[in-house]
């Protein structure tokens, strides 16, 4: 187990609020925009997409900024502006509006999450995997707390005040990462950024980054429907929401209890196969919800998913952490998050789609077929790479770092 420091303690509890935010806010946004704010599901589900933009577009330069100035401006900032963002979106009910406030939220907190990456796995040196896995677990104990949080607000008229709780926390963890945050030296580049160098993404034959990006995205799509589609069969299908909320709890408590363990276990396997495995995983999750949506299957889902998330989170933030070049550490992982919320930004707007235009069997059907799809990927870029065995390290000069040499 990797040991406990001021610095770690600092680093975990700053995503931890980050993480209660999002876990009184997104499972259950769907929900507030259908059933308290009266709006269409499909039109629910495209707000959901596009304010799904600000947590795309911000992982780039929040990956540039990290590297740049420094974690904590980053990370203390982005949490700044998204409790502004949180306690704008309460007030206002117009479709609009609430997908830019909401936007805004999610383009701040998103950008954050290079910045984490990147601080947690130079801490950690040659033990990234666990290191990612004390993050995740972080993660999702917020989530589990923001769901139960949540709670209280669902069996009442107020389920706009997520949006004001969750604005609260960011604001108090921004001043947690303002007081206990270290301000590190980082790999800065030399050179001035070119526009180029703010918007980043690992050249074309970096094969050990770009596979494992692609599952990402897939698998992005695939979790995306655990709070957009899933829940609107789940309403109509006559189960109450309180049932999501105890899932979603359930999902970020298991992960919280079980994530570091885990992670020490994977440190030294193949990771390869146990990516290829979680992403079939993912896949047996959807396919649980063709049977038909009920008690039963839905929580027999949800176990299978966060047996899915267990095993596949840990592995692509440490595979960018052995393949970034220096000075590039949190683009790597800006730009796999960029990947990866690509998925999460299409994937209501896939789902919602489906579910209108062809029902639910059809929607199950290709989620279970992009789950494929992730595992494939993975097993492919096995053969492609000269990562066999356990994580390594395969860098190429960057045009960063090639003007650097000419300096």
């Amino acid at each position: 187990m990797i040991r406990s420091t001021k610095r770690d303690y600092s680093l975990t509890l700053s995503q931890w609020m980050v993480s209660l935010a999002e876990g009184l806010l997104i499972p259950f946004v769907n929900i507030y925009m259908v059933h308290t704010l009266g709006f269409h599901p499909a039109l629910a589900g495209t707000i959901l997409g596009v304010s799904g933009l600000g947590l795309l577009v911000s992982q780039l330069p929040g990956g540039a900024l990290a590297d740049r100035f420094g974690v904590k401006i980053v990370i203390a900032a982005g949490l700044f502006l998204a409790g502004i963002a949180n306690a704008v979106t309460s007030l206002t009910r117009n479709p609009v509006l609430l997908a830019i406030s909401y936007g805004t939220s999610l383009l701040a907190s998103g950008g954050t999450s290079p910045a984490f990456y990147q601080a947690a796995t130079r801490a950690a040196e040659k033990r990234n995997l666990q290191s990612v896995g004390a993050l995740i677990a972080a993660q999702n104990g917020g989530v589990a707390g923001g769901a139960l949080l949540a709670l209280p607000l669902l069996l009442s008229t107020h389920l706009h005040a997520i949006f004001v709780f969750a604005g609260a926390v960011d604001v108090i963890g921004g001043f947690v990462a303002v007081s206990f945050l270290d301000r590190e030296p980082e790999d800065k580049p030399r050179v001035p950024f070119r526009l180029s160098d703010w918007v980043y993404l690992p050249p074309r034959n970096q094969r050990a980054f770009w596979p494992i990006a692609f599952a990402g995205f897939l698998t992005g799509v695939l979790y995306s429907q655990m709070w957009s589609t899933v829940p609107t069969v789940w309403v109509h299908a006559g189960v109450p929401p309180m049932v999501f909320a105890l899932l979603w709890f359930f999902n970020g408590a298991a992960i919280f209890a079980l994530e570091r363990r885990i992670s020490r276990g994977l440190e030294h396997r193949n990771a390869y196969w146990w990516m290829a495995g979680a992403s079939a995983i993912y896949a047996a999750a959807m396919g649980i919800c063709a049977i038909g949506v009920g008690l039963i299957t839905l929580i027999l889902s949800f176990l299978i998913l966060t047996a899915g998330e267990l095993l596949y989170e840990p592995f692509p933030p440490a595979f960018y952490a052995a393949v970034a070049p220096r000075g590039l550490k949190a683009r790597y992982q800006g730009a796999g998050n960029f990947a990866s919320a690509t998925g999460v930004v299409a994937g209501p707007v896939i789902g919602d789609m489906l579910l209108q235009w062809n029902g639910t069997q059809v929607l199950w059907t290709v989620m279970v077929l992009l789950g494929s799809m992730a595992a494939i990927t993975v097993l492919h870029a096995r053969t492609t790479t000269r990562l066999q065995h356990t994580i390594g390290t395969e860098t190429i000069p960057t045009s960063i770092e090639l003007r650097e040499l000419h300096e």
